[in-house]
């Protein structure tokens, strides 16, 4: 029972306050900059510079191959939203044509209407329609002939020779 009257599970010393100094007692340590050291022969110098070549031409080059990266992503861009718009500018071709063509279809409809080719039947070209008495129809009981030329006769019984 003893252990749970302890406070060694807390760590305490992260609410204490440092103290306080005034601005005239603090030091001013500013970090000192050493002088930047020489080679100290010809050789190293030359590799040095060389060095220094490669990392100028490095980051030339990475450079250049980010400034590339960001044009094509760019002109990609561009070219995507020219599209889109040319796909928009068809799409409304398209549904005008689409609304043409459903009007020249029902205009079509209205002018060419059953009632309206009796009409212009009876009116103009003196036509009248059928009684059932004028519908007469016709039985073969010998059933169907074709006359070949050659003289022959084809029937559906078989073949024979017409004279």
């Amino acid at each position: 029972m003893a252990e749970y009257n302890r406070s060694e599970a807390y760590d305490l010393s992260l609410y204490n306050m440092p103290a306080f100094k005034p601005a005239a007692d603090r030091e001013t340590t500013a970090p000192k900059r050493q002088p930047a050291k020489r080679p100290a022969s010809a050789e190293q110098i030359r590799k040095a510079a060389v060095a220094s070549a490669l990392r100028s031409v490095k980051l030339f080059f990475v450079s250049a191959v980010l400034i590339l990266l960001f044009g094509s992503v760019l002109l990609s861009k561009v070219s995507l939203v020219r599209l889109e718009k040319e796909a928009g500018e068809w799409e409304v071709k398209i549904s005008e044509a689409e609304a043409e063509n459903t009007r020249l279809v029902m205009q079509l409809n209205s002018t060419v209407s059953l009632e309206k080719v009796d009409a212009y039947a009876v009116s103009a070209l003196g036509m009248h329609k059928l009684e059932r008495c004028q519908i007469h129809y016709f039985e073969d009981r010998d059933g169907d002939e074709v006359v070949v030329a050659g003289g022959k006769a084809v029937t559906d019984k078989g073949e024979k020779a017409a004279g």
